[in-house]
């Protein structure tokens, strides 16, 4: 990997971050004028992670602060929202957002009070805003199920209700570490939590039990339940397993539910790597492409890349994780990152099915143009929405913990 060249990309994608930033606190997903310039409760998570890692605590606070304020009065965030705080969803419920912003917030709250926890952590932040995260809180579990302890979703991380409506992995992991953030503030607030600590370990546990297939050595991806109140869900009308490879079933070591090296997770990760690392391009896809949702077409992602690259440098490899690391510093356009990357006769066969299916809606034409206009498609890649912030915030995790680990 090329050393200068990574450091210059993280240095950028702190400024990335802080260039997308609308006064009122709310991270952009990408920049105005691009196709994602409204706030998204869960890049806006992970940017906030993202900023909590690279030291913008003031930025990371602010934006916090937006989310916490944005809460519906049901305890739900919105699928989306614009810079003045007012819901502008077109997509159903995604509780991960529920999940991701306790998590960020948990994640804020360490970090203010590093190696003096206790006396220094921003209490004042997270008891102004305590009634937002009980209410959260209650919100993901009035959503769970059970009979089988796992947390009902309709849309998760890819927005895909083909394959996500149920019992969704992504979801259930990022819910359930959220609620065990919320349970650490509110001890150290001094808060009766210990019904969120038994809902949340009943959770980890169904994820580690009913989300894991000990014959495939891998986690699934969803348990397919049409209502969240059905029991016994083996009689829904969904009823079925999602068990394609998906790049999220990583999930469970990414929002912290099991160690790296736990032998579920390396299995997982294994299986991973070996069906969805882009033999063409390098880069990780985010699941197979027989499912026909590529949006630009088929391609890796910088920020799953990202992902992947924490489970190398975790476990000491040091190889992989440069080469996970040193594709995302390698396909960085003057420092920035898109969405994913795809080629031209990938994107031109993705534009073709949409166009003979008629299901190519006018708000991909502004995504189109830009692609064909970016300087890459002269050399035969389509890269699609850039910047992207969400993968600038995941490259500065990994970063951060390459360099800590290793030099």
């Amino acid at each position: 990997m090329n050393q200068v060249e990574a450091l210059k990309l993280y240095e950028n994608s702190l400024k990335v971050l802080k260039a997308n930033q609308h006064e009122n606190g709310g991270f952009y997903a990408s920049p105005p004028g691009t196709r994602y310039p409204f706030i998204y409760p869960r890049d806006h998570a992970v940017d906030i992670l993202g900023a909590v890692a690279g030291g913008l605590m003031v930025e990371a606070k602010k934006a916090l602060d937006f989310i916490l304020r944005a809460q519906k009065p049901s305890g739900e965030f919105s699928q989306r929202y614009d810079v003045d705080g007012n819901d502008a969803s077109y997509k159903d419920l995604q509780i991960d957002g529920n999940g991701l912003v306790l998590f960020a917030l948990g994640k804020y709250f360490e970090a203010t009070g590093g190696v003096f926890f206790k006396e220094m952590a921003d209490k004042e932040f997270v008891s102004e805003h305590w009634e937002t995260v009980v209410k959260a809180v209650d919100f993901i579990l009035r959503n769970k199920n059970e009979e089988v302890d796992l947390v009902h979703t309709i849309n998760s991380i890819h927005e895909y209700p083909a394959y996500e409506h149920g019992f969704e992995i992504y979801a259930n992991c990022a819910c359930c570490a959220g609620i065990f953030a919320a349970v650490k503030m509110g001890e150290a607030l001094g808060k009766d939590v210990s019904e969120w600590q038994a809902e949340a370990e009943k959770i980890k546990e169904a994820i580690l039990t009913r989300m894991y297939s000990p014959r495939r050595r891998s986690f699934i991806k969803c348990i397919r339940v049409k209502e969240k109140s059905s029991n016994p869900i083996g009689y829904d009308a969904f009823a079925s397993s999602v068990i394609d490879v998906d790049a999220v079933e990583y999930s469970p070591a990414y929002f912290e539910l099991i160690d790296e090296n736990d032998l579920k997770n390396i299995s997982t990760v294994k299986r991973i790597h070996d069906q969805l690392w882009d033999k063409e391009l390098g880069g990780l896809n985010r699941y197979p492409e027989m499912w026909d949702r590529n949006n630009g077409g088929y391609g890796p992602w910088c920020h799953f890349t990202c992902q992947l690259a924490n489970h190398y440098i975790a476990n000491d490899d040091q190889d992989m994780a440069e080469m996970y690391l040193g594709w995302v510093v390698e396909m960085a356009h003057n420092y920035q990152l898109p969405e994913h990357i795809s080629t031209i006769e990938r994107f031109e066969m993705w534009l073709e099915d949409y166009s003979n299916a008629k299901i190519l809606r006018d708000s991909k034409l502004t995504m189109i143009e830009q692609t064909r206009n970016h300087p890459k498609w002269k050399d035969g890649l389509a890269y699609v929405t850039i910047p992207l912030i969400w993968p600038h915030a995941e490259y500065i995790r990994a970063y951060i913990n390459y360099t800590d680990k290793f030099l």
